[in-house]
């Protein structure tokens, strides 16, 4: 595969129709204080997102984005980032090369003061990090914006059997509720977290789920699923007896796309 098609495989959430791989993904977990929210956005929007914008038009990155929860469940706000990348050695040769797309952007912030407070706190916001490796993903249809993400998290004690019957029994069946329109989801992933790993942290696996709004969620979780009752779904329960441990919608605020557009 030629570098202008990894280029452009990775939009995650928009553009691409129906197009299906594999990837990297490195993703940061934060949690801000309610009044202090306005800084850290303003330092991923004016900072980081031009940081990786630089870097995925020369190709080195694949596509970025910032989220954050809907719902509260603690005191502070909750906020995800991602960087996707293609292979090990793509991961690599970013984190050896970024440091100067960071210099450049430090010159062109249009909030330079609130961006420089978000940059000497944003060590203070960060709660763990995932990397990840998604087996599969299925982008939205062409000109879908995906506004919200469900993430499903569970721990299945054989990673790669879970991925495997996603892929074999869900991913065709999703295809086709794609094709005759008969769910509000628009694009679907699954991946496995490879580090860190161990029941400590609860969950090993996750699919993750497209919507374009918060209403459409809604509507697929209320809605029974046409056609689902003659799918044998046993093989994906097994490989992960004890269900979901938790499901997370989240808003994606703003992301970059694989030609380096800045999307909000």
């Amino acid at each position: 595969m030629n570098k202008i098609k990894m280029k452009n495989l990775l939009y995650i959430i928009l553009l691409l129709p129906l197009v299906s791989f594999t990837q990297y993904v490195d993703m940061w977990h934060f949690s801000v204080p309610y009044n202090e929210t306005n800084i850290y956005e303003a330092t991923e929007k004016e900072w980081f997102a031009k940081v990786m914008s630089k870097a995925a038009k020369e190709g080195i990155i694949r596509g970025w984005g910032m989220s954050r929860r809907v719902g509260k469940e603690e005191s502070n706000v909750s906020y995800i980032t991602w960087i996707s990348f293609g292979d090990i050695n793509s991961r690599k040769e970013v984190y050896n090369s970024i440091g100067k797309y960071f210099n450049q952007t430090s010159k062109q912030l249009y909030t330079p003061k609130l961006s420089e407070i978000g940059r000497e706190k944003w060590g203070s916001y960060v709660v763990g990090n995932s990397n990840l490796y998604f087996d599969e993903f299925l982008s939205a249809p062409k000109g879908t914006k995906i506004k919200y993400s469900v993430h499903n998290l569970a721990m299945s004690d054989n990673p790669k059997n879970f991925s495997t019957q996603q892929k074999v029994i869900w991913l065709p069946f999703f295809k086709k509720l794609l094709k005759s329109k008969s769910t509000t989801q628009k694009s679907w992933g699954v991946a496995r977290r490879i580090n860190p790993r161990g029941k400590k942290h609860n969950w090993n696996v996750m699919t993750v789920d497209g919507y374009e709004s918060i209403d459409d969620i809604f509507q697929s979780i209320n809605s029974a699923i046409p056609g689902i009752s003659k799918l044998n779904l046993e093989p994906i329960s097994q490989s992960f007896p004890d269900g979901w441990y938790e499901q997370i919608i989240w808003e994606n605020i703003i992301m970059v796309n694989g030609n380096g557009e800045i999307i909000e």
